[in-house]
């Protein structure tokens, strides 16, 4: 078993390296927020292909996951000749997302569904900050306090359906948000750390107030699962 995880880790992290070598750079911060997810994505569907068993699927996704420590060092410390479309400054953002990369692929082993469902739900509301963000997350009329109330809300709403379709039991219902909340950290890096490129359509001074709406975000969603456990008559 462990000769065929190292392959297919071998394959994964080239694919990585290939993707960030010719994606073009003025796509790279969407690459940070969704190739995670992908990573994640992928190694799920693997361990289920191969019929991995539950009690053995964190011990499999580590062994993927250890090719990548070494695609990375090379990768990094020969930054400018293994990425020669890329911006020698990109060189951080690429350990970053190698990071990144490295946890999905250990979560997809560790957890069930709901990384995925959570992974989903952010990069879903980083699309519609980018395709609908401006209407309403900006500084004239009172914009931003109206985010600050409304969408902790929306979620907090949201993530009590979510765990309601996934029959998630009321006990289990606090560890399951905060599952779900965990995706939203790692989307969060990329959005704060290149606002002005993932959100051109907003005003670059936002960047802070929106870091500060997604950690209330983020705490919306976890309150969620605290507070449903208490609801499980409704």
């Amino acid at each position: 078993m462990i000769i065929r995880w190292l392959i297919v880790g071998i394959v994964l992290w080239v694919a990585v390296a290939a993707v960030f070598r010719f994606v073009p750079e003025t796509a790279v911060s969407w690459v940070f927020m969704t190739l995670p997810a992908a990573m994640l994505l992928v190694t799920h569907f693997f361990l289920r292909i191969f019929r991995v068993a539950e009690t053995d699927r964190g011990e499999a996704a580590s062994i993927m996951a250890f090719p990548g420590l070494l695609v990375g060092v090379y990768a990094i410390n020969s930054f400018n000749y293994v990425f020669e479309n890329s911006s020698l400054t990109l060189g951080p953002q690429f350990a970053t997302l190698m990071f990144a990369c490295y946890a999905a692929v250990l979560i997809a082993g560790l957890v069930s569904a709901r990384v995925v469902v959570g992974f989903l739900l952010w990069i879903g509301v980083a699309v519609a900050f980018r395709l609908y963000g401006h209407l309403v997350f900006h500084t004239e009329q009172e914009g931003v306090s109206w985010s600050f109330l409304i969408l902790p809300l929306i979620l907090l709403v949201v993530t009590y359906v979510v765990l309601k379709l996934l029959n998630v039991a009321p006990t289990d219902r606090a560890e399951a948000a905060s599952v779900l909340a965990v995706p939203g950290l790692l989307v969060g890096i990329y959005e704060v750390n290149s606002f002005n490129v993932v959100f051109p359509n907003l005003d670059p001074a936002l960047g802070p107030q929106f870091a500060a709406l997604l950690f209330a975000c983020f705490a919306a969603v976890i309150l969620a699962g605290i507070v449903t456990s208490r609801l499980e008559g409704i």
